[in-house]
């Protein structure tokens, strides 16, 4: 009877959604989204002490929190000594250890708090590190919480929620066209999975009647469709911003991106753990972090804080909001460049240089264990002007495949171009060979890797101990 009672209820969703999500946000969205706004509108331009403030005001709160209702804090707080009462600011927080992605898994049931029901949480997951998925918990309505920070940041760079957005996103349309209309995002979603030529004049075509000011994509997306665009010698549509994430920004992409659709990328980062959020601003492309989404740490390799200006460290960040499955001190795995201590903009917020997501998998390790970064290879070069697209595999330590998708006009000449200028940056660490392929496939959330590591990286180990097991 329950299951016939869910599967009625499925379907009236089915039925339903659609008209509901074509009602006026201010009709739909619950008040979580209404208050986070009217929250960030003034705390934006908050003065130091008071963002200060604020940040220890709710990291007491989660902590203790974490202390009464989640069996993983309880215990290891009562075996360190640890008193949430006893937090006068953010740094008191380094009492506790690392959180790493491994003792996440392994202690998934015991870091869910005890009160709160399960009709009110819901489970995600994220690719996590070397292809192994890493699942969580959150609260049913931290969608339309996370909605307002992103539109919050966006709207630093002309963004309106009432206008339209292309979303070239890993969304499979299955229509002939390739794109829909989603309305609960009040934008035109195009398959970033069927890029043809012939698709992408289409994609250009509909955007360009339709006006539409925002694309939102991949860095890898969009260079892709400039790509396709040029050699068509199609005009880009005329945006007004490019809003651009989920991926690593690698030398010249952000200035070849900006002069080819003649308008500002906006970047920021985020990830699915919901720790740390951080974006750009008006003036500046330093990423400016969110003090009321969570609390970030930067740590050199002996785990002390990075705290002057270019100092590079991992990315640790602490929820002050999700109740339901806490993450303190949380390990991200990405890293990051400390930033300037004043922006132009006025804000009052931590600033971040670079941020250099999941960098861990997109090196190669040479011969000696050393790891060659697509950042020092510098792959934007002349050489691949006959290159559709390319991607590096490694499987063996000191060897990797280059895979590349040749266009029309490739001849042997360009494979005797990029070898030679592999081996001028790489010397004798790394033996590569070529691969001429037809294509290269995207990963299932539809974003393209430019390394394809099999091996098992060297961590970075930091002071503090990481617990397994509370």
């Amino acid at each position: 009877m329950n299951a016939l009672l869910e599967a009625t209820v499925q379907r009236v969703k089915e039925h339903v959604r659609p008209v509901y999500d074509r009602f006026p946000l201010r009709f739909r969205a619950p008040s979580i989204y209404w208050h986070t706004l009217a929250l960030l509108t003034e705390s934006q331009f908050w003065d130091e002490d008071r963002i200060k403030g604020y940040e220890v005001m709710q990291l007491r709160r989660m902590l203790q929190h974490c202390a009464s209702q989640v069996p993983y804090y309880r215990r290891l707080f009562h075996r360190i000594g640890f008193d949430p009462a006893l937090v006068r600011q953010v740094s008191d927080l380094t009492a506790l250890p690392t959180l790493d992605k491994e003792t996440v898994r392994l202690n998934l049931q015991d870091l869910l708090a005890e009160n709160i029901p399960a009709s009110k949480r819901v489970y995600y997951t994220t690719g996590g590190t070397m292809g192994k998925p890493l699942g969580f918990w959150g609260l049913r309505e931290a969608g339309w919480r996370e909605r307002a920070f992103m539109e919050t940041q966006w709207m630093r760079v002309g963004f309106h929620r009432d206008r339209l957005r292309a979303m070239l996103k890993g969304t499979v349309v299955k229509n002939r066209s390739h794109w829909l209309y989603d309305a609960r995002e009040n934008a035109f979603v195009f398959s970033i999975f069927h890029m043809t030529p012939e698709v992408v004049t289409g994609y250009a075509a509909m955007m360009k009647e339709r006006n539409i000011p925002y694309l939102h994509t991949y860095p890898s997306a969009a260079i892709d469709f400039a790509r396709i665009l040029k050699d068509r010698g199609i005009t880009p549509p005329p945006f007004e911003t490019m809003l651009l994430g989920s991926e690593n920004f690698y030398p010249g992409q952000r200035e070849w991106i900006e002069s080819f659709y003649g308008c500002r990328v906006y970047s920021w980062y985020g990830h699915s753990e919901n720790t740390v959020l951080a974006g750009e601003c008006e003036q500046s492309c330093n990423y400016h972090i969110f003090p009321e989404y969570g609390f970030a740490e930067v740590l050199r390799e002996d785990g002390s804080a990075a705290t002057r200006e270019d100092e590079t460290g991992e990315l640790v960040g602490t929820t002050l909001y999700n109740p339901v499955m806490p993450l303190l001190r949380y390990r991200t795995g990405d890293w990051a460049v400390i930033g300037p201590e004043r922006c132009a903009c006025g804000r009052h917020y931590r600033l971040l240089k670079e941020m250099r997501g999941r960098w861990l998998q997109e090196m190669l390790i040479g011969r000696s264990d050393n790891l060659i970064s697509m950042t020092a290879l510098n792959m934007h070069s002349d050489i691949f002007d006959r290159v559709q697209q390319f991607q590096f595999y490694q499987c063996e330590k000191g060897k990797a495949v280059l895979r590349i998708v040749p266009k029309c006009d490739y001849t042997d000449r360009d494979s005797a171009a990029i070898m030679r200028a592999l081996q001028a940056k790489m010397s004798d660490s790394m033996d590569i060979e070529l691969e001429l392929i037809d294509t290269i496939p995207l990963t299932e959330r539809g974003k393209f890797k430019f390394v394809v590591q099999e091996l098992q990286l060297p961590k970075a180990e930091f002071g503090t101990t990481r617990e397994k097991s509370a």
